[in-house]
């Protein structure tokens, strides 16, 4: 279990943590309290905010880093755990299962957090134009994890969000702001690892090629011998290499992708478990009450009839 410091001391007028916070808060104002997140006029910046704490849910982790400014947080990350909060943030190079729980939230003292979406494509450009390659020895690991804001990026995130108040501003320079924010994260402690996953995504695509694979045909049926195949790697080394980026096996990260997809299913509407077991590919409705209830602690109908009482926390 990691642990992670809260990023600088709060209460200085100089502060970026503190005058960032005050940014974010600003666009709550007249937020309905039950509103998690506030888009903004950048589409991949958005700020999030929860009032109370929140039990531990299981939900993909889209590519993104999220800031926290206020509050505190925990995230499972395969079988690694990472408390973390003020000053720290954490970042995901591609579509990770992952779970999450707000630990620290209240009305008077709400968490906190500002997102920003990650586009391999654009990191790529900028590892490769600025010559900001990890380095090749650096062992495999998870393509998530939890890391301390230095001053440098707490001060790029408070420019960028101060610039949505000067549209005038806002199309020339939150564009150079973004880029900064992206080298910042490269080159940060463990920026070598998000630089590993994206330049993996460009020169060694197997194993992205599969990750997409299974998203887009979750439902259907799935050989690892063929998807190797399908993406030009021995079955060996597809194995080894997709469970050190994600932390699991292709046959294991299918089925988080399927229970995930059920339970979107179960709640939009009036529908039964056993039609969405089907839909999402099982073949078995007793096979996806017995794995749904392992991943999310519960059976599909009294995980709806709870969920109708309380909201869902993402």
């Amino acid at each position: 279990m990691k642990l992670h410091n809260n990023g600088g001391k709060p209460g200085s007028p100089f502060d970026p943590l503190d005058l960032l916070r005050d940014e974010v808060l600003s666009h709550f104002e007249g937020v309905p309290e039950t509103q998690r997140d506030v888009r903004t006029a950048l589409p991949y910046l958005s700020f999030i905010r929860f009032t109370r704490p929140t039990e531990l849910t299981r939900g993909m982790l889209e590519p993104s880093m999220c800031l926290v400014l206020q509050g505190r947080k925990k995230v499972l990350i395969g079988s690694e755990i990472s408390h973390y909060g003020r000053g720290s943030y954490v970042l995901s190079a591609i579509d990770m299962p992952v779970s999450g729980q707000v630990s620290d939230a209240s009305l008077a003292e709400p968490y906190l957090g500002v997102r920003i979406a990650l586009d391999a494509h654009e990191i790529a450009a900028q590892i490769i134009e600025h010559k900001l390659a990890p380095p090749k020895n650096s062992q495999p690991r998870a393509a998530a994890y939890v890391e301390a804001a230095d001053a440098e990026l707490q001060d790029a995130f408070l420019r960028l969000a101060r610039l949505l108040k000067k549209p005038r501003d806002l199309a020339v320079l939150a564009p150079l702001v973004k880029q900064e924010i992206l080298y910042r994260l490269i080159s940060a402690r463990d920026g070598g690892l998000l630089g590993q996953t994206v330049l993996a995504h460009h020169q060694e695509k197997g194993v992205n090629q599969a990750i997409h694979w299974i998203k887009t045909n979750y439902a259907e049926p799935m050989h690892v011998e063929q998807l190797a195949k399908a993406v030009s790697m021995s079955v060996s080394n597809l194995h080894h290499r997709f469970k050190a980026i994600t932390v699991m096996s292709p046959l294991q990260y299918q089925k988080q992708v399927r229970l995930l997809e059920a339970r979107k299913l179960l709640l939009g509407g009036n529908i039964e478990a056993a039609t969405v077991a089907f839909k999402v590919g099982y073949e078995s409705p007793s096979q996806f009450s017995r794995e749904y209830r392992r991943l999310f602690g519960a059976s599909p109908l009294q995980d709806m009839e709870y969920l109708k009482h309380h909201e869902l926390d993402q």
